[in-house]
């Protein structure tokens, strides 16, 4: 059964949409739902279920108290 979903895009970008698809709910549909399959269904693009910042933090030397370090220096 097809769940439905509520997109809040900015502005230029749903004018870029309503230019293309003009009076075609079903085209503009059909695109938004592609693109979402096409986005998961590269295993490259998925997070790998933590948060950018954490892994990205996590990454670093600990102890350093070098400016500019991770955001680290105090």
């Amino acid at each position: 059964m097809p769940k439905k979903l509520t997109l809040n895009i900015e502005p230029d970008l749903y004018q870029r949409l309503e230019n293309r698809f003009k009076e075609d709910e079903q085209g503009l549909n059909q695109f938004i739902i592609d693109a979402i399959r096409n986005q998961l269904s590269d295993p490259a693009r998925l997070p790998d279920g933590k948060d950018g910042l954490e892994n990205y933090l996590q990454k670093g030397s600990s102890g350093s108290r070098t400016y500019g370090v991770k955001g680290q220096g105090w």
